[in-house]
């Protein structure tokens, strides 16, 4: 009798181990997953999103032959993908003129080498009659127009704890790649100023921010996406992706491969050097013969950019 339930109890806790043991199993992926991976937004969470500021080390062009990914894990500079980042800049103004426009350089405004002082054309009017109407005061541009590709490399540090990023908006969702975010130095002497001309504050959870939300604001989200598809397939005829302006596995698989210091063969459109130089910026009337068609016909935009891969 007293070895039956002996036996019995064995039973009960072996069964009992094993049960225990297949639970913890089973969940274990669900746990690593949740500690691995950071917090994923959904797209109605990226508006008005308080990203980390971006890295100030400012580094020359990427070598010849660096991948986007190789940028990513040895620079804390958006600085390293600024080759690839002018042409997609060029190759955006291709398909719209008026998405991606300079900010005139007035003598009071500023900005390190590796800011693009671009915004869209309504917005870039309403900055220039700000800083036209207040000469007396200076104004430095932390960050204006930020391609896809700066985009990857913060989003990419903010997934691998580097660089200081604590979080950023997945490629395709920063307000900076609309052509409507502005971040600025002197915040305070520039709020109420902005805030007359057209520009909306983001808070003082990121008190450099302000977007643009006059007359005339649109938002080009997916542009630069895009513009980026599309010199991937002129410049890989075998592998070519949709070019949808969509953010998915495929165009991140192109981005970590795509050279850092920018494609072989740029925009369609022409030649231009579209990065103002700090003591003297191109001007719309530098484009000279390249012809930048304020929208373009859509048919032109997405010949021969289907592919077999589909839609993200």
């Amino acid at each position: 009798m007293g070895c039956a339930i002996a036996r019995d109890m064995t039973t009960r806790h072996s069964s009992l181990f094993v049960t225990t043991f297949a639970l913890a199993f089973a969940a274990a992926p669900l746990l690593t997953g949740c500690m691995a991976e950071p917090t994923e937004l959904a797209d109605e969470e990226v508006d008005g999103l308080v990203e980390s500021p971006e890295p100030t080390e400012v580094v020359e062009d990427s070598a010849t032959g660096t991948s986007v990914l190789t940028a990513a894990g040895s620079s804390c500079s958006t600085g390293s993908v600024k080759g690839l980042s002018k042409q997609i800049i060029a190759e955006a103004r291709c398909m719209n003129a008026n998405a991606y426009v300079a900010i005139n350089d007035l003598g009071n405004v500023s900005w390190s080498s590796i800011v693009f002082p671009y915004i869209e054309k309504p917005a870039r009017d309403k900055l220039v009659a700000a800083l036209n109407a207040n000469k007396g005061k200076t104004m430095t541009i932390n960050s204006a127009l930020r391609t896809v590709a700066q985009q990857y490399l913060l989003y990419r540090w903010y997934q691998t704890g580097r660089c200081g990023i604590s979080l950023a908006a997945k490629p395709g969702n920063s307000n900076h790649e609309t052509g409507l975010a502005l971040d600025v130095s002197q915040y305070s002497t520039w709020k109420p100023i902005l805030t007359n001309y057209g520009f909306k504050w983001l808070g003082s959870s990121d008190p450099w921010h302000f977007d643009y939300v006059g007359a005339g604001a649109v938002s080009h989200k997916g542009l630069d996406v895009k513009a980026f598809q599309r010199l991937w397939n002129r410049n890989n005829p075998g592998d070519k992706i949709a070019a949808d302006g969509i953010w998915g596995p495929q165009t991140e698989a192109r981005m970590k491969k795509a050279p850092a210091g920018g494609f072989a063969t740029g925009a369609t459109c022409g030649s231009a050097i579209l990065e103002p130089e700090v003591e003297r910026l191109l001007d719309e009337d530098d484009f000279g013969a390249i012809e930048l068609n304020p929208v373009q016909d859509v048919a032109e935009e997405v010949e021969h950019e289907s592919c077999a891969d589909g839609a993200h």
